[in-house]
């Protein structure tokens, strides 16, 4: 199987990309498959995991266009790659997506993006409205959305938040 490499990426902080990417990498491994979990944030939030025979390899990335970041997602243009770019519905997110979608297109992995809400309710209209426009701009959103639980942000490994993470990598990467 040829490597599959996850890009956890948003021009933004505090959208839940370190948070998916180590649960994603957690239940990845629960699952059976070998991971790898690198990191250009200075914060990082992630555990680093070193695997050179891993499937899935993860990138915990920061929230800018850093020279490491921008060298990943070159890279990703040419490789097996799927670039989730979490999001909440604010307005600022909103302002945000046009320099996002520019970059993506630049480097050629708009068609890699999947685009993940988060910290929004399920049935909201601001959720509605934004994949509206992310319908609109050509762009993929996946149904399922992070919900709002006290486990994630403490992270803790209970059986929801596995079925929740479980349930976002076979939409989007399984």
């Amino acid at each position: 199987m040829e490597q599959k490499h996850i890009v956890f990426f948003n021009t933004k902080g505090g959208v839940s990309k370190s948070t998916l990417c180590e649960f994603a990498a957690l239940e990845l491994k629960r699952l059976g498959h070998d991971v790898s979990v690198d990191n250009t944030d200075q914060q990082e939030h992630v555990t680093l995991m070193d695997n050179d025979a891993a499937a899935f390899c993860l990138y915990d990335t920061a929230g800018s266009f850093t020279a490491e970041n921008v060298e990943l997602l070159q890279a990703a243009a040419e490789a097996n790659a799927v670039i989730i770019v979490p999001m909440n519905t604010g307005q600022n997110d909103l302002k945000e997506l046009p320099f996002l979608i520019a970059r993506l297109e630049e480097y050629g992995i708009k068609e890699k993006a999947r685009f993940v809400f988060t910290k929004t309710r399920q049935n909201s209209k601001a959720l509605e409205s934004r994949r509206a426009t992310l319908a609109e701009l050509g762009l993929t959103s996946c149904r399922w959305v992070m919900p709002q639980l006290e486990d994630f942000t403490e992270q803790r490994q209970t059986a929801r938040t596995r079925n929740e993470i479980s349930a976002f990598l076979h939409e989007v990467i399984l």
